[in-house]
């Protein structure tokens, strides 16, 4: 979290003059930013209000790209880890992120920002820019390191003793010593469940007529396909934009309505169906394979596949392993 500490204690402070700059300094730095992709499925979203110049936005992204990167590797660290091991990278992450709430109860006092300054319909951001800038950023840090917190209390939800458990209102309360505000901007993202139709009543509906695959382990282990799916978005084989209730349509016997946009080499798509089909035969299907995956997906500008030139696609010789190793998370 190195922006993050320069933001609240060294250079990137926002309320130093030195950082008073006008949207034309911020405007390039803030293209220039690549923006760090989320290895995990988020569970919770912001929504703050909306950034009123291009320092906002900047120092926005780099909030985000701090926090999306701890989570990353926080996360990825202890995939397979023993109890311990988490237990420990639990408090750990708890400390830090907690320590880093408090202190920024500290800078609103010291600072006198105040939520109401720029939340209001009568706020004119023409006025006290730089200090409306700088309350907008802290504000904006306070609910990006709540959110990570929730989306690290939800990913070890099963390590977490559920008294231990802290809701939003919580973080004010007992880490800021105030009351919540009336929109603390984070909600819980709501999961569409996908219903799995039963063997009788799909041996009574006419099951050809839907052009999709289905997960064998549907039912026990469906948190493969969003495995898969992150996979493939940080691999860089499906669009960044996929959904992941899309992308399960497409594994969950259900009508595909927007299909999937396959961003990776066209010989790669093919090879992964080949491997999930045969190699570890995890997929249920009935009719044409290949009028399947072009139902399922579409190329990168979202135009159709063509079943004949897909089937006739060769083994990826340079990326074969990566898309074994993708197709392994499905085993």
């Amino acid at each position: 979290m190195n922006n993050i500490q320069k933001i609240m204690f060294g250079e990137l402070r926002p309320w130093l003059e030195e950082n008073n700059r006008t949207n034309e300094y911020y405007k390039p730095l803030t293209r220039g930013l690549n923006t760090v992709q989320t290895a995990f499925n988020p569970h919770y979203e912001l929504n703050f209000i909306r950034h009123f110049s291009d320092k906002t936005q900047y120092y926005k992204k780099l909030i985000d790209n701090d926090l999306v990167d701890y989570c990353n590797t926080l996360f990825s660290e202890t995939e397979n880890a023993s109890n311990n091991l988490i237990a420990y990278k639990i408090d750990k992450s708890k400390k830090l992120l907690y320590s880093k709430i408090k202190e920024i109860a500290t800078i609103l006092s010291t600072q006198n920002f105040t939520l109401s300054y720029i939340n209001s319909q009568n706020a004119d951001f023409s006025i006290d820019r730089q200090f409306k800038e700088s309350t907008y950023i802290i504000f904006y840090l306070l609910s990006a390191l709540i959110k990570c917190c929730l989306e690290i209390q939800h990913h070890f939800r099963d390590a977490i003793h559920e008294d231990n458990l802290m809701e939003i209102p919580d973080f004010y309360t007992q880490l800021l010593q105030r009351q919540a505000p009336d929109n603390p901007f984070i909600k819980e993202i709501q999961s569409i469940e996908i219903e799995v139709v039963p063997e009788e009543k799909k041996k009574k509906s006419d099951t050809g007529s839907i052009l999709a695959f289905t997960y064998k382990k549907l039912n026990s282990q469906s948190g493969d396909i969003t495995d898969l799916f992150n996979s493939l978005k940080k691999n860089n084989r499906i669009a960044q934009d996929t959904s992941i209730t899309d992308f399960k349509h497409a594994f969950s016997g259900v009508t595909v309505e927007n299909p999937v946009r396959w961003t990776g080499a066209k010989s790669e798509l093919p090879y992964l169906i080949k491997l999930l089909c045969n190699t570890h035969n995890v997929l249920e299907y009935t009719g044409s394979v290949w009028q399947i995956v072009c139902a399922c997906f579409v190329d990168k500008d979202g135009n159709l596949f063509d079943e004949t030139n897909l089937k006739d696609q060769k083994k990826p010789k340079q990326t074969a392993a990566v898309i074994e190793k993708i197709a392994s998370l499905m085993k």
